[in-house]
């Protein structure tokens, strides 16, 4: 899932469920293959952000039209539309270790001074 936000309104949208009735409607609606869209979509493609926008406007219950979209009856610029991943980057990034805590055995910032070092001197 992601969260995407159309003119400050917030929706989630399962970017990994595509009906063929949908990929059918967008083909149809904007001239490309589903193919086109998707790829579209990762390369800034302003056709496939139209596509997009449409979708999860439909999903949510809309009746906004792609032909709305694609015409500017529904008017509508790019940067009103971001998207990410839902609940954003993870909220749980790996531990610090503790000041003077080893996480693995020995390495080169080990002081070398403690019995066992490994420096080889006698």
């Amino acid at each position: 899932m992601i969260k995407v936000v159309i003119k400050g309104e917030v929706f989630s949208f399962d970017h990994e469920r595509y009906p063929l009735s949908e990929a059918i409607e967008l083909e149809e609606g904007l001239g490309i293959s589903f193919h086109e869209y998707r790829l579209g979509l990762q390369v800034g493609s302003a056709k496939s952000m139209a596509g997009f926008v449409w979708l999860v406007l439909k999903r949510d219950g809309r009746d906004t039209t792609l032909d709305d979209i694609l015409s500017g009856a529904y008017e509508l610029t790019t940067s009103e539309v971001v998207t990410e991943e839902e609940g954003g980057p993870d909220p749980t990034p790996a531990p610090s270790p503790a000041p003077g805590a080893s996480t693995s055995g020995s390495s080169p910032s080990d002081s070398g001074s403690a019995p066992g070092s490994g420096t080889g001197s006698p």
